[in-house]
């Protein structure tokens, strides 16, 4: 049976929001993506839309080298392989890059990432923070299971998933041209 590779990025970036996020859960990572080419990217994510500031905030596609990780090439990360048969590649695909196409529909769920932190679920239709959409399309395509609501799953929660498989850990301006 062929075998794709999906990848977690985890990352903690010096902004404001990261900063408070690692001061309230003590977490290493406080931001997470799922990348479905390789280590250089592209990777889908519930962030910032313009490298320079944090709101307006939604789906973006970030790259190890461009927007944001150009701009801090010193962020710490994480790189995690998760290995997956054709069909569960197939559906995960669809649902990234389908919303992807639609991402204007789609907004930043801010209510939702501080609620996560006191373990109180709300979701909110076209919503998602970093980790709810990463956990929501790992699920929804049968690639995981996480044993909670998509809208309670931290990015730190993410690399305890079985069958993961660290790929590196350094700097996020390490990963285009570094990691095999």
């Amino acid at each position: 049976m062929a075998q794709h590779t999906v990848y977690i990025l985890l990352t903690r970036s010096g902004t404001w929001f990261s900063r408070l996020i690692h001061l309230a859960t003590a977490d290493d990572f406080t931001h997470a993506s799922i990348g479905l080419e390789g280590p250089a990217g592209p990777f889908y994510s519930f962030a910032r839309k313009n490298p320079a500031t944090a709101l307006p905030a939604g789906l973006v596609e970030e790259r190890a080298g461009r927007g944001f990780f150009r701009r801090h090439p010193s962020i710490p990360c994480a790189l995690y392989a998760l290995e997956v048969d054709t069909a569960t590649y197939a559906a995960l695909e669809r649902k990234v890059k389908g919303m992807y196409e639609r991402r204007e529909e789609y907004h930043y769920n801010l209510l939702g990432a501080l609620s996560c932190f006191f373990r109180l679920p709300i979701e909110r239709r076209g919503h998602y923070f970093c980790s709810e959409f990463v956990a929501e399309v790992l699920v929804e395509s049968g690639a995981a299971q996480l044993g909670r609501d998509p809208c309670l799953t931290r990015p730190m929660d993410l690399c305890r998933l079985t069958n993961l498989r660290p790929v590196h850990r350094g700097l996020v301006g390490e990963l285009a041209g570094n990691v095999a």
